[in-house]
């Protein structure tokens, strides 16, 4: 008599935070469905849950515990499974005794997961590829980070530098690209210190990458300081198959605050960046992150900022109030600013990041783009620009989740452009 068939075991994984993390769970993912896992979206029912926690800020670890209780809600059975940087920086809140989890995994054990979860039951035969968990892939090249900024707790939850491979990276591109994930994104916690470790560049990376992608593929950086922009990357912003968007945080416009933050970088060389990647791509965007009300920051401080947004003409910047942080140098500072000085600057810079974003869009019409499609609903796709712009447009019978198309941009329409498919 022939033995019942076992359902796969459903496995869900949900990252918080930064692309690293969600680079870490799309590989996570891969792995599970390759041993015969079914990898399923985060919103449905799993016998398995693995949650990749942030801790950026004291907010980000709330929204760790937030969410554990709504995975235990969802799944009362499931098995939760927490990894993570909120794990690192907060050893012994989180255990198996204490609250909706079944097993935890501090950032240097995560390889260790994949075997975890195929321990809980006998997996399926039947190899699987999992489903790309977003139409991009997002491609982990670097961990840990050797700054020590006063206001952050991640280097502490990471650990060192460290490079991954490139032929390992490479490894991974060969498969997006045959997946058909024509946009890859490099991502890193200190990316642009990925290969001083081991003897080699970002931007030699990036030269073979782009040499892999071809004219069917693009690359994308996901986050780099200033400081790191070398000339070599600043070349390679005249390639058309890289995408001539950069996100470089930025934090403060301010050198004053900048010195107090430890940051590598000052103003006039942030700016001088700028110039130099925009003199090989007129069209280059760049995105940013704004810290307000670090302590001690004076209204000066404050304007510099608001100016320096204005001169750079950022896309979108991600803004966000300084808070003490346990751990962190900066929580030992004194001055620090009332809470209706820091909500007043914040809506300043948010305004400012949105007028600065208005013009670009603007400027963006009328004109041929790029699109890699992220979603189709119905008979409408919704996708980005290389520059980082949203797109919507009519979809054709062609137009996919993670395929390249040329668009024409007619109008604006709120924070998107209205755009038209060009024919091939």
């Amino acid at each position: 008599m022939t033995a019942p068939t076992r359902a796969p075991l459903r496995v869900a994984v949900t990252a918080l935070g930064c692309k690293v993390n969600f680079a870490e769970m799309a590989e996570l993912a891969g792995t599970l469905a390759a041993a015969g896992c079914d990898v399923v979206p985060d919103d449905e029912s799993a016998d398995v849950r693995v949650l990749n926690s942030c801790t950026v800020t004291m907010q980000a670890d709330a929204t760790t515990r937030q969410r554990l209780a709504r995975l235990r809600r969802r799944d009362p059975d499931a098995h939760i499974v927490l990894t993570g940087c909120s794990v690192d920086a907060n050893p012994g809140l989180y255990t198996p005794a204490h609250g909706p989890i079944d097993a935890v995994f501090a950032n240097p054990d995560k390889h260790a997961i994949a075997a975890h979860v195929l321990s809980l039951a006998p997996p399926s035969a039947d190899a699987r590829p999992a489903l790309p968990l977003r139409s991009r892939a997002f491609i982990k090249v670097q961990d840990g980070c050797n700054h020590r900024c006063t206001y952050c707790i991640v280097w502490q939850a990471r650990g060192v530098s460290q490079s991954v491979a490139p032929e390992v990276v490479m490894s991974h591109a060969r498969d997006a690209l045959s997946a058909g994930q024509r946009e890859l994104v490099l991502c890193g916690v200190d990316l642009g210190s990925y290969g001083r470790d081991i003897g080699t560049t970002l931007a030699a990376l990036v030269e073979g990458l782009l040499d892999l992608a071809g004219a069917e593929g693009r690359i994308r950086l996901s986050s780099i300081n200033a400081n790191d922009v070398t000339p070599a990357l600043i070349e390679l912003n005249a390639h058309p198959r890289l995408c001539s968007h950069w996100h470089m945080p930025l934090q403060s416009g301010s050198d004053a605050v900048l010195r107090a933050m430890h940051r590598g970088y000052r103003r006039a060389q942030y700016l001088r960046v700028v110039r130099q990647l925009r003199a090989h791509d007129p069209d280059t965007q760049f995105t940013s992150d704004v810290m307000v009300a670090f302590p001690g920051e004076t209204e000066e401080d404050h304007h510099d900022t608001l100016s320096l947004i204005g001169e750079v003409g950022f896309l979108a910047c991600h803004v966000f109030r300084w808070s003490p942080r346990p751990g962190t140098p900066a929580t030992l500072l004194t001055q620090r600013i009332d809470d209706a000085t820091a909500r007043r600057r914040s809506a300043e810079v948010r305004r400012a990041a949105a007028t600065t974003g208005a013009i670009a869009r603007r400027n963006a019409v009328g004109a041929a783009h790029e699109v890699v499609w992220d979603s189709v609903d119905g008979d409408v796709a919704h996708g980005l620009t290389s520059t980082y712009r949203e797109v919507v447009a009519a979809a054709s019978a062609h137009t996919r989740p993670g395929s390249l198309s040329r668009v024409h941009a007619h109008a604006v329409e709120g924070d998107r452009l209205r755009c038209t498919l060009l024919r091939s």
